[in-house]
């Protein structure tokens, strides 16, 4: 790690570039239970006070945590606070985060494993961060594979890869047609069963439609021929949830009862 000397002397952008990068090394170190220098900590924290060109947010977040160290705080509230320092920082010099650049907790680690076989077919999806996204709630509630229609955007796209915080690279997925799929085969669809007395398979494939056209009327009538449609019950005016949203609850049903 650089030392603080070392840091006074850089470039001004130079400087505050480095400042949000070494707060998340701190942030990692405390996530994962290691030991923190709280004297370099400190010292950083004054470095940024003591540049001019940060506003009050900035400085807000500075005194903040410097408080907490004056009182030996707890590391879930240093982490809190360092982590508020950071946003307050990156948003200060125009390099604020994107939900891509966060860390997955628990990486790599498997608890459980599930029951079923449970299989996604994605029928029409069109935006790269909704197949990303889907990819990402799909790898948390154990879906075996992902198959995707013709129509269905590359989850080798690059903000497919970005939003799916890299489980397209760890869920197994391929191109395929209403033949190729696991059957029984249900879509998340309106006019079906709620969620709560839908007969959820231990084994079987949810079809998902498109944003704007929603499940395809081949893949309907071959849903409806087997289980039929699940439908989430919503209770606002507009009446309508973002595709990823709404697999990523209907994904965590299935999960619950096949667990």
């Amino acid at each position: 790690m650089i030392t603080l000397r070392k840091l006074a002397s850089l470039k001004d952008g130079t400087r505050r570039r480095k400042y949000p990068l070494l707060l998340q090394g701190f942030e990692e170190d405390l996530k994962a239970g290691k030991s923190v220098d709280l004297l370099y900590l400190n010292g950083l924290a004054d470095l940024i006070l003591g540049d001019s060109f940060y506003k009050e947010k900035v400085r807000e977040a500075s005194v903040y945590l410097k408080s907490l160290l004056e009182e030996d705080g707890s590391r879930d509230d240093l982490l809190w606070k360092c982590n508020s320092l950071r946003y307050r920082l990156q948003e200060a010099i125009g390099a604020e985060s994107g939900d891509w650049d966060f860390s997955l907790s628990g990486e790599g680690s498997v608890k459980k494993r599930l029951s079923g076989e449970l299989f996604l077919y994605l029928d029409g999806i069109r935006s790269p961060f909704n197949v990303g996204s889907i990819f990402r709630s799909a790898e948390s509630f154990g879906i075996k594979k992902i198959i995707l229609s013709g129509e269905t955007c590359s989850p080798e796209h690059r903000r497919a890869k970005r939003s799916s915080m890299g489980c397209t690279d760890l869920l197994p997925w391929s191109y395929g047609k209403l033949d190729d799929l696991i059957y029984p085969l249900f879509a998340l669809e309106l006019g079906g069963l709620s969620l709560e007395s839908f007969p959820f398979p231990e084994k079987g494939t949810l079809i998902i439609g498109s944003e704007e056209l929603g499940v395809s009327p081949a893949s309907l009538d071959a849903a409806d021929s087997s289980l039929g449609r699940v439908t989430i019950r919503t209770g606002g005016v507009k009446g309508s949830i973002n595709v990823s949203v709404a697999t990523g609850i209907a994904l965590q049903k299935w999960f619950t009862i096949t667990f």
